[in-house]
């Protein structure tokens, strides 16, 4: 009944703030009395601002209809097994529970939202793309995906839909985010695409109830989520002025990094790339392999990918091996004990923990990294003769 309430409340005009306090703070067991007069009272009781919605409280004609749609609603997600999600569940999904002015409910269609999806990136772009965007988005994406990384898109054509086709070409992971109802499919094209997220796994989610059409202001509310739902968020290609731009607003206002290919030549669909990256909004990608450069600003280790963490690892070795001249000097001068084989201070050595841990490399590698070089740079030398 619940359910049929909040419902009810989104087709009658409450806005999704009010909605969001209503589902967390009003209990249950008090939740019908909203219908029956008494919204003065919970406006004090709960502090929530009913202010400007008491005529519609007041039209009993409008409540009785929202709610016997709200019902019909409910049995359609039933028919088409559409699960309704509210803020306060514990299916709600995580990264988007801490974003502003999070949906107060998603319909979501396929596999639920877990704690897994909370490492995601969105994949966003032009529904028109180049050669240089479709290739970037099929080898980066198809990268992150092979390192467990659930893709959020749009559905939409063009980047959108490169998108999720990447991540299913390799076995991943990928979630819609739907900008209408989730009876039905926009653009009618990607209709055998969506088909397939569902089929291998994937997820359909709208904040919208079905019936709804895909107005053009929804696409711009959709790709907030889009944004909430991923740790970051990489532009493939767009202009200047673009809707995948409003994709990047929200990214950055919710302090999430934007990453972006660094284009060959300026061309109009990459010059929203190059607008990014002179502003310093984005951190260029180089390379297809370099792909590693998202997964550890996003504050993951690549786990999968044995070239990308022997290339890594041993980047790290170099950089933290280049020492400075004056080294010399301070080992001659450190007093060690003599009576030990290798003694050293345990605050020294605790930031050396924490230095090879930050660099994902063990001790062992350390060192053989280190020994390796000295011998190598010896040979180099001509020492060994």
């Amino acid at each position: 009944m619940e359910k049929t309430i909040y419902i009810a409340l989104q087709l009658m005009g409450i806005n999704n703030k009010v909605l969001t306090d209503i589902i967390k703070l009003i209990p249950n067991k008090e939740l019908k009395q909203i219908f029956r007069g008494n919204v003065v009272e919970f406006q004090y009781k709960y502090n929530i601002d009913f202010s400007r919605y008491l005529k519609l409280f007041n039209d009993s004609t409008l409540i009785e209809n929202s709610l016997n749609k709200a019902k019909n609603i409910l049995k359609i997600n039933k028919e088409l097994r559409i699960r309704t999600v509210l803020i306060n569940s514990r299916f709600y999904p995580g990264n988007l529970k801490k974003m502003d002015n999070a949906p107060a409910i998603l319909y979501i269609k396929g596999k639920n939202i877990t704690k897994l999806d909370e490492k995601a990136v969105a994949c966003v772009g032009t529904r028109t793309p180049t050669i240089f965007g479709i290739k970037a988005a099929n080898s980066i994406v198809g990268s992150l995906a092979k390192e467990n990384f659930s893709i959020i898109s749009g559905l939409a054509l063009g980047i959108d839909a490169e998108s999720h086709k990447a991540c299913l070409n390799v076995g991943g992971r990928t979630i819609a985010i739907l900008a209408h109802g989730l009876d039905m499919i926009y653009p009618r094209e990607n209709i055998e695409l969506s088909k397939s997220i569902l089929n291998n796994g994937g997820t359909l989610i709208s904040e919208y109830p079905v019936g709804t059409k895909p107005d053009k202001f929804r696409f711009v509310d959709r790709n907030r989520i889009v944004s909430g739902l991923s740790k970051g968020t990489i532009v493939f290609e767009t202009k200047e002025k673009s809707g995948t731009m409003h994709t990047v607003d929200y990214t950055l206002k919710q302090q999430k990094k934007v990453f972006c290919p660094i284009p060959l030549k300026q061309e109009l669909q990459t010059s929203g790339l190059i607008k990014l990256l002179n502003e310093n909004k984005a951190i260029g990608i180089k390379t297809k392999d370099n792909y590693d450069v998202i997964v550890h600003e996003l504050g993951y280790k690549i786990k999968y990918d044995t070239k990308a963490i022997i290339k890594n690892k041993s980047e790290n070795i170099n950089k933290l091996i280049t020492l400075d001249n004056n080294i010399l000097n301070d080992i001659v001068s450190t007093d060690f004990d003599k009576r030990a084989s290798f003694g050293i201070e345990k605050e020294l050595y605790s930031k050396f923990k924490n230095i090879l841990k930050e660099n994902n490399l063990t001790s062992k590698e350390f060192f053989y990294g280190v020994i390796k070089k000295v011998v190598g740079d010896y040979k180099k030398g001509g020492k060994n003769e």
